[in-house]
């Protein structure tokens, strides 16, 4: 089973929150509005219809994406809140703070603005009508700040899961360019000498013994220079310079939006001690949220060689080991 960070488990609870401020703000007005001036049984069921299509929608926009039949749903809010106009009277009026959202959400510029303008011009409208001794300026901020309230959450939540969405992509992104680099190395010396051997080899069917005897030892001097060349790249593979892996690093991150800085000493680094640790602190980096800058220096003490990484100011690893 996974652990998750501090950092992760804030990001999977985030979208919760507009849920969480959408049943805290109808909770208050419930509290003082409807049980003190109204029966309470029809606000209560027309909350049943209305609320849930409502939730939907801010969930859909907390996770980035379109609301599934979200026009439809949209209709039933908008019907459930005429019902409650006309029944219930100016108590209801302020639920109009979620179907302003739900049209936000839902409808696309320009019709979306234009809705959202008509449906708050209606609101004040009704209560200046109906509720004489009010205050429609209170009551236009009220309605709009809180919708406001949730629909901040659920757009913020919803741009925080695509921005983890696309370091995760930069992020395979790299491995694969990576994985097409050593390809292409191979096809084009060892895939390229076993080319030639596979042709000079098909050619031997019509030669006479004495040359087929001459060609089999080149083939095999041939294959044997092959294979120790596929045996070097293999070992330049699983041996990367110290210096090419903090400036893969440093490239990883800021395609994931982290931007790195790198400070060297002058001479050859090699190590795969810190090369592992730095491939870690890496890790952590991407998985990390809350990263908005990072540091990579390697220092040089006589014969010892130091990795410290930083986040946003903070240490986040130090390693050294041996030159």
């Amino acid at each position: 089973m996974a652990v998750l960070s501090p950092s992760d488990r804030m990001t999977r609870l985030i979208p919760f929150s507009p849920i969480a401020a959408t049943l805290v703000i109808v909770a208050v007005q419930w509290t003082f509005t409807f049980t003190a001036d109204v029966d309470p049984v029809l606000p209560a069921l027309l909350l049943a219809g209305f609320l849930p299509p409502h939730l939907h929608h801010l969930w859909a926009a907390a996770h980035a994406r379109p609301p599934r039949a979200g026009r439809w749903t949209l209709a039933a809010m908008a019907l459930t809140y005429g019902v409650g106009v006309a029944v219930v009277g100016p108590q209801w009026y302020l639920t109009g703070a979620q179907l302003l959202a739900s049209v936000l959400i839902v409808l696309r510029p320009p019709w979306s603005v234009l809705a959202a303008a008509v449906l708050v011009a209606g609101a004040v409208w009704l209560y200046v009508v109906f509720e004489p001794g009010g205050r429609p300026g209170w009551f236009t901020i009220a309605l709009v700040d809180r919708a406001g309230a949730t629909l901040v959450l659920a757009w913020f939540a919803g741009a925080l899961g695509q921005l983890r969405a696309a370091r995760a992509e930069a992020a395979a992104q790299a491995v694969l360019r990576e994985r097409l680099r050593i390809d292409d190395d191979l096809t084009g010396t060892v895939g390229a000498e076993l080319r030639a051997i596979a042709a000079r080899a098909a050619a031997l069917r019509h030669a006479d013994p004495g040359t087929a005897e001459r060609e089999l030892r080149a083939l095999v001097d041939g294959s044997r220079r092959t294979l120790a060349a596929a045996r070097r790249m293999i070992r330049g593979y699983q041996r990367v310079p110290l210096r090419a892996e903090l400036d893969a690093a440093v490239a990883l991150l800021g395609a994931a939006g982290i931007p790195a800085t790198l400070a060297l000493p002058r001479g050859e680094l090699t190590s795969d001690e810190l090369a592992g640790a730095l491939r870690s602190a890496v890790d952590r980096l991407l998985h990390d949220d809350s990263v908005r800058a990072a540091a990579i220096t390697v220092t040089r003490d006589g014969d010892r060689l130091r990795l410290t990484v930083t986040a946003n100011g903070t240490p986040l690893l130090a390693a050294e080991v041996a030159a």
